[in-house]
């Protein structure tokens, strides 16, 4: 093999395309509250430009609040890691946070070194096996994809990442974010939560009375837990610094949508392709490509958690779970409150709607409408930009007439 000839030193230096790891990121707050955050591709008086998952978001002036310049991914992905020092469930959390941005070789170097430290790590081992395989499969993708022409970039204006399934999917960081609204403080979840995090929440909302005035008050909080700070930003409504908590368990409602309700009948019922998951599912379509995996069980939920029928009904009932039409549509129709309308198909238009329940007795329908009362109360609206939707928002719960309710749950 011969050696490449090196550049003549008259030869000007080739300027390449700086990756989305290089970029500044900045946050993008809308007039209307919503928020995106991505590497800068361009930026000019008349529009900002940014990448979310590799998708080039245009957004104006007349559009936007304020911005915030946020580090790059390496940079936090520096600072994150030397926060989970050498707990190698931590490493292996990060090898999943890095995963979860394709960052898959990056992701692996995490879990070998998780390996290093305990050479029989369950959750390691499992998780160098996927990793080798997504590699593979990465680099096969890169070496069949046709070329891709350098000026027609796919680009939207203002709006989340779309995979290419018939469901645009959340993006990790959408993801991330329900998770911290969901958070259940009492499981003592994992969390990350950098100290810069903290500094600046505590700058912020200084004048705050939850917040020291003196430096010893404030060197004390940044001593608490990440739970202990996370409640504190509860308390604070610092909603701007949700995005910068990494959760690194799956809060517990999140676990029984995805194993008890999912795979029992939401995936395997009403989500298959000869019903919502289908070319004919109505106004309702659930995405079923990848039934198993996070994304769609976090854009299952946004979706039915947004939902709304034609007449304005919402499709989960917060204060009576039992009375949602969710449940209720489910259920044989002489015994139903909202009965599923039929739905006539083939040849002689036979009805292919089938049953989940059988009455409000069955441990199913029990089981789900605890599902329901388990989620964070009162529900949040997040921030979360989901443009293929764009349902009714139910009508905030409101409380019974008489009813006293002692030391309410923060309103995130």
């Amino acid at each position: 093999m011969s050696t490449p000839e090196p550049p003549r030193e008259s030869a000007a230096p080739v300027k390449s395309e700086p990756s989305d790891d290089e970029r500044t990121e900045l946050l993008i707050i809308l007039k209307d509250g919503r928020r995106f955050s991505g590497p800068v591709v361009r930026q000019s008086d008349q529009e900002i430009v940014i990448s979310i998952a590799g998708v080039h978001s245009r957004f104006t002036p007349d559009q936007i609040d304020r911005l915030e310049v946020q580090e790059p991914l390496m940079e936090r992905y520096r600072k994150l890691r030397e926060a989970v020092g050498q707990d190698p469930d931590q490493i292996v959390r990060l090898a999943e946070w890095l995963q979860n941005r394709q960052k898959y070789e990056l992701a692996f170097s995490e879990v070998q070194r998780a390996l290093e430290i305990d050479k029989v790590h369950g959750p390691a081992l499992r998780l160098k096996t996927i990793l080798e395989q997504q590699i593979i499969l990465k680099a096969n993708s890169l070496k069949n994809a046709p070329e891709k022409p350098d000026a027609k970039v796919r680009e939207r204006s203002g709006g989340p990442a779309h995979t290419g399934a018939d469901v645009p999917l959340l993006t990790a960081e959408q993801i991330n974010l329900i998770k911290v609204y969901e958070t259940d403080l009492k499981a003592n979840p994992r969390l990350i939560i950098t100290r810069q995090t903290v500094m600046d929440m505590l700058e912020k909302h200084s004048g705050h009375p939850l917040v020291p005035i003196t430096r010893e008050g404030r060197e004390a909080i940044l001593r608490k837990s990440p739970v202990e700070v996370l409640d504190l930003m509860f308390k604070l409504q610092a909603r701007e610094f949700y995005g910068q908590v990494e959760v690194l368990d799956q809060p517990k409602p999140f676990v029984e949508l995805r194993d008890a309700i999912g795979r029992s009948w939401l995936i395997n019922s009403c989500a298959t392709s000869q019903c919502h998951g289908g070319t004919e599912a109505g106004r309702l379509v659930l995405a079923n490509r990848r039934p198993n995996a996070e994304t769609t069980l976090y854009t299952n939920f946004l979706i039915m958690t947004r939902y709304v029928l034609a007449d304005g009904t919402p499709l989960i009932d917060w204060e009576e779970p039992e009375k949602s039409p969710l449940l209720q549509m489910g259920l044989l129709r002489d015994r139903s409150r909202r009965p599923h309308p039929v739905i006539p198909r083939g040849i002689g238009g036979k009805d292919a709607w089938r049953t989940v329940f059988r009455s409000e007795e069955d441990d199913s329908f029990k089981e789900a409408t605890a599902w329901i009362k388990s989620l964070y109360r009162p529900r949040p609206d997040y921030p979360i930009e989901y443009e293929p939707l764009k349902p009714l928002k139910p009508p905030p719960p409101q409380s019974k007439d008489g009813e006293q309710k002692a030391d309410p749950p923060v309103t995130r």
